[in-house]
């Protein structure tokens, strides 16, 4: 897994204790979406570091859990996280503990809350003459859209209707590609 977070280094050698306290931080902030830095000055006295290291371990660590929750990490994969960020075993263990107690929380944060497909009705109309168009037929796709948040209609051309489906149909195969998969792993 590749990752590109500078934990300070105080932190990696720092207590189990001072890491908890840190991992603490880096949930609140996730869970509460707040960004105080109220008593990083003192942490920072008692650590012997300056606030700006302080504010760096508090934000690797947020990052670090940010990226377990989007990733749904289980706890092996959580140790494996940790380790590859430069953690101890036993420092890693404790924060993949602390992650484990609150993860129904932290993922229903990071789970969807818009707008997602309920069931899709579609009627397929043929106007098969008229005295304008002779001896052609005309076809319609009506559209009946059921989302979470309501119902909505759409009418679309065969071709249109074609295109569209041969796009998403791409991009869903282009999505399972060993290129797409590849470059996902490095920019996550």
């Amino acid at each position: 897994m590749a990752l590109h977070v500078q934990v300070p280094q105080f932190l990696l050698v720092a207590d189990v204790a001072v890491s908890q306290e840190f991992a603490k931080i880096a949930l609140d902030r996730i869970v509460k979406s707040e960004a105080g830095t109220r008593g990083f000055a003192k942490a920072a006295r008692v650590l012997q570091v300056s606030i700006e290291e302080v504010e760096q371990a508090v934000a690797a660590l947020t990052t670090l859990f940010a990226r377990a929750v989007r990733l749904h990490l289980q706890h092996a994969e959580l140790l494996s996280l940790f380790s590859d960020a430069g953690f101890e075993d036993s420092t890693g263990e404790v924060l993949a503990d602390m992650f484990a107690q609150r993860h129904q929380e932290l993922f229903g944060i990071v789970a969807l809350s818009g707008t997602s497909y309920g069931r899709l009705d579609w009627r397929l109309d043929i106007q098969v003459a008229s005295r304008s168009v002779r001896q052609q037929a005309i076809p319609r796709f009506l559209l009946a859209l059921q989302t979470t948040d309501g119902l909505k209609h759409l009418e679309a051309d065969y071709s249109v209707l074609k295109d569209v489906c041969l796009q998403l149909e791409a991009a869903l195969a282009e999505s399972r590609s060993t290129r797409s998969r590849r470059f996902l792993r490095v920019f996550r």
